[in-house]
C-alpha cells in the first residue's frame, strides 16, 4: 500500500471515530434531521376522524353487548350445573350411607357378610329357604355398587360441565376487558382530537350539535300519542320517545342513559316484550318486514355486520341513541346508520 493511500485511510477511519464521538457527545443531535411539525388539523378532518371513531367505537360495543348477553347465558348455566353437582353429591352420599350399613353389618357379624352367616343356620330344614334370601341380598348388594359406581361416574361428569363452563365464562370476561379498553381508548381519542380544536371551532361543533337536537324535537309531524301505532307498538313509541335529548353512554340500557340496543330494548320492555341487548341479537328476535311494511315500533338496522338499531315512529322517521354527542334524537330512517351504517333490514317485536 502507498504511503499516500495510508494517509487517506487513516484520515478516513479519524474522521469515522470524530462522527461518533460527536454523535455520543450530543447525543447524535448533529446527525439528526431537524423534526418536522405536524400540521393541526381541520375542522373537518377532526369531525370526519371523530366519526370514524365513533363507528369504531360503536362496533366494539356491539361486541361488549354481545358479550355481555353470551355471560348471561353462560351464568345461568353455570348456575344449572353447580345445582346438578350438588343434587348429584347428595344422591352419592345417600347411597354411600346405604353401603355403609351393608359394611356395618358385618363388622357387627364379626366381619363375615350376613348372606354368607344365612347359609350357617341352625336349622338345616330352613337351609334352601335361606339360600334363596342369600341370594337376593347378594344381587341387592350387586346392584346397589352398580348404582353406586353409576352415580359417581354421573357427578365427575356434572363436575366437568361445571368447569367447562367456568372456562367459558373466563373467556368471555376477557373479551369484556378488552372491549372496554377498546371502548376506553377510542373515547380518550375523540377527547384528544376535540381538545386541540380552539374555542371558536370547539363553539361551531357545539351550536352544530344543539341544531341537530333541535331539528330531531321538531321533526315529528304529530305529537306521540298521535302516532299510528296500536297495542304494545303504540307503549313502546310512547316509551321511546318520552326519553328524546337523554345521553346516549356505550353500554347504557335505560332508564337514563342508553345505548342503541338498550334503547330499544328498554323501550319494548315497557310493552312487555323482551329483546336483548344487542342490536345483532334482535336482528333475528321477532318477524322480518320490509320497508314499504314499516309500522310505528318496528326496529331498523344498520351496518354489515348489524351494530346499530333504532325505533320506526312513522312519516319515514325513527328514533334512536345515535351517539355520545348527539344522544337520543329522531331521524330520516334510512339515514340514522349514517354513511358507514347502511340500513340492514327491519324487524317487528312481539
Amino acid at each position: 500500500m502507498s504511503e499516500h493511500h495510508h494517509r487517506i485511510t487513516h484520515a478516513r477511519r479519524n474522521l469515522l471515530v470524530l462522527g461518533v464521538s460527536a454523535a455520543t457527545v450530543f447525543g447524535g443531535l448533529t446527525l439528526s434531521a431537524p423534526a418536522t411539525a405536524q400540521p393541526k388539523p381541520t375542522l373537518d378532518e377532526v369531525r370526519d376522524k371523530v366519526d370514524e371513531l365513533d363507528h369504531l367505537a360503536g362496533e366494539a360495543n356491539e361486541r361488549f353487548n354481545a358479550a355481555t348477553e353470551l355471560l348471561a347465558e353462560i351464568e345461568r348455566r353455570l348456575d344449572r350445573a353447580r345445582n346438578d353437582v350438588e343434587r348429584q353429591q347428595v344422591r352419592l352420599e345417600e347411597l354411600s350411607a346405604d353401603m355403609g350399613g351393608f359394611a356395618a353389618a358385618t363388622y357387627r357379624a364379626g366381619g363375615i357378610d350376613p348372606t354368607v352367616q344365612a347359609l350357617f343356620a341352625d336349622d338345616p330344614a330352613d337351609f334352601l329357604a335361606r339360600a334363596s334370601i342369600v341370594d337376593a341380598f347378594a344381587a341387592q348388594q350387586t346392584e346397589q355398587l352398580g348404582v353406586v359406581a353409576t352415580q359417581r361416574q354421573n357427578l365427575e361428569q356434572r363436575k366437568l360441565v361445571a368447569d367447562e363452563e367456568l372456562g367459558r365464562q373466563d373467556a368471555v370476561l376477557a373479551v369484556l376487558a378488552e372491549e372496554k379498553k377498546t371502548l376506553d381508548d377510542l373515547v380518550a381519542e375523540q377527547k384528544e382530537l376535540l381538545a386541540e380544536l380552539t374555542a371558536e371551532e370547539q363553539a361551531r361543533l357545539a351550536r352544530e350539535r344543539e341544531q341537530a337536537l333541535s331539528r330531531s324535537s321538531s321533526e315529528p309531524s304529530i305529537p306521540a300519542s298521535d302516532v299510528p301505532a296500536s297495542g304494545r307498538a303504540a307503549i313502546a313509541v310512547k316509551a321511546a320517545l318520552s326519553k328524546l335529548g337523554y345521553p346516549y353512554v356505550y353500554g347504557g340500557k335505560g332508564p337514563d342513559s342508553f345505548d342503541c340496543s338498550g334503547f330499544t330494548s328498554w323501550a319494548w320492555r315497557q310493552a312487555g316484550v323482551s329483546l336483548s341487548s344487542s342490536s345483532s341479537a334482535q336482528a333475528n328476535q321477532g318477524t322480518r318486514v320490509s320497508v314499504s311494511a314499516l309500522q310505528p315500533g318496528d326496529i331498523l338496522f344498520y351496518g354489515s355486520p348489524v351494530s346499530h338499531v333504532a325505533m320506526y315512529i312513522g312519516n319515514g322517521q325513527v328514533v334512536h341513541a345515535s351517539n355520545p354527542r348527539t344522544d337520543v334524537l329522531i331521524a330520516p330512517a334510512m339515514q340514522a346508520g349514517g354513511s358507514r351504517k347502511p340500513f340492514a333490514g327491519a324487524m317487528r317485536p312481539g
